[in-house]
């Protein structure tokens, strides 16, 4: 079972829960960025499941 991770959806504008593996660096030792289907929006984003949620981006 993966390990659950919340990431930012910019089509929604909402927190939006993942899962992933356990491990969630590559073999190097860097962050690992994966591409999940968005449950709120239906479309692929690519997240760092180790970052966490992105603040949304400023508009101004």
């Amino acid at each position: 079972m993966g390990r659950p991770f919340l990431y930012f959806c910019p089509i929604t504008g909402t927190n939006v829960q993942g899962l992933t593996s356990e491990d969630t660096t590559s073999e190097d030792g860097k962050s690992r960025v994966e591409m999940v289907q968005c449950l709120a929006c239906g479309g692929f984003h690519y997240v760092d499941p180790s970052k966490g949620p992105l603040p949304p981006a400023d508009d101004k």
